[in-house]
């Protein structure tokens, strides 16, 4: 009597040795992205000067927690050091496992920018669209793999 995998289980194993083949796809970036042949530019209304808000206060806990993950980013290079006039204030989320997550409120800043005239596509009509696609990127395996 030969064994049989469950189609779960069949599947499964399929998506995982997907998931080894294409690792370099799936690992968290160590870098900023290469250089492009041109820079990405937040547009503001007319008018507007930078906005530079204060930081939010923080515990002595709170902070060394920020200066450890800004170090940590400066490290593996996510992050750089810059001199724009923009700065918006951070937040910390304590998750589920007690770490901490780092959001950064950029609401004042969307207050001042051109807002698009055009919406954001329904998940339902970009799958509807891939209908018989056999080659994908790098970000659409990625992102794909996300949102199972």
């Amino acid at each position: 009597m030969s064994t049989k995998l469950q189609p779960c289980a069949l599947h499964h194993t399929g998506l995982t040795a997907l998931q080894a083949s294409y690792q370099e796809i799936f690992e968290e970036p160590k870098h900023l992205p290469p250089p492009r042949s041109h820079d990405h530019q937040i547009p503001l209304n007319e008018g507007t000067d930078p906005v530079n808000l204060r930081p939010y206060r923080h515990s002595s806990l709170q902070k060394d927690v920020v200066e450890k993950m800004i170090q940590e980013m400066l490290d593996s290079g996510t992050i750089q050091h810059n001199r724009s006039p923009f700065a918006s204030p951070i937040v910390l989320v304590k998750k589920k496992d007690g770490s901490w997550r780092l959001y950064i409120d950029y609401r004042a800043l969307n207050k001042l920018t051109v807002k698009d005239k055009f919406s954001i596509p329904l998940i339902d009509e970009l799958l509807e669209e891939l209908v018989g696609a056999t080659i994908f990127s790098k970000i659409d395996l990625r992102s794909g793999y996300h949102q199972i």
